[in-house]
């Protein structure tokens, strides 16, 4: 006598892929929705501070943006002015005057990067920007140690004097 085996119906093997796919995307989708919410108040806010560069300190090409908190969140507008000069522009988040710095009368952002690594060797730089410190725009570059602990130092933006380090963290 002979046994026949039934088969399954191709679409009960189907039908757990499909559902396997569909809650992979939906969980895809959802990732990017909660980024994508997460990071729009600081594009907004980046793309506020150029346009204030560009109206009120003549700025006509922006290179980036860039922020740091001290005391107060600062964003700086790395760009060129209608005279072709390089400037960066100091916006504080809420409100008050723009300092329109030129590159030339200062460390640029590179030459405080170069320094931080030269002086201090960290295994990474997290940020470098310009913020105002005790009424004086000041470098503020966040970095970790080779022992990954957080440090953060504070540079005058004008003589290159170290204001203030906060090692360890």
């Amino acid at each position: 006598m002979r046994r026949e085996v039934m088969k399954k119906p191709r679409s009960s093997y189907r039908r757990p892929i499909i559902l396997t796919l569909v809650v992979v995307l939906v969980v895809m989708l959802a990732g990017v929705f909660i980024l994508n919410r997460s990071i729009a108040p600081n594009a907004r806010a980046e793309n506020q501070a150029s346009s204030l560069a560009k109206k009120y300190a003549g700025v006509t090409e922006v290179s980036d943006v860039y922020w740091t908190n001290l005391h107060k969140t600062y964003y700086t507008v790395d760009g060129v002015n209608k005279e072709k000069q390089a400037v960066y522009v100091v916006v504080p988040q809420k409100g008050g005057n723009l300092v329109v710095l030129k590159q030339k009368d200062g460390l640029t952002r590179n030459q405080v990067l170069q320094r931080i690594w030269s002086s201090r060797n960290p295994k990474k730089v997290l940020r470098a920007s310009i913020g105002i410190f005790n009424g004086k725009p000041a470098w503020v570059v966040t970095y970790l140690s080779q022992k990954g602990k957080l440090n953060y130092e504070t540079i005058r933006f004008t003589t290159g004097k170290s204001l203030q380090k906060i090692i360890n963290l």
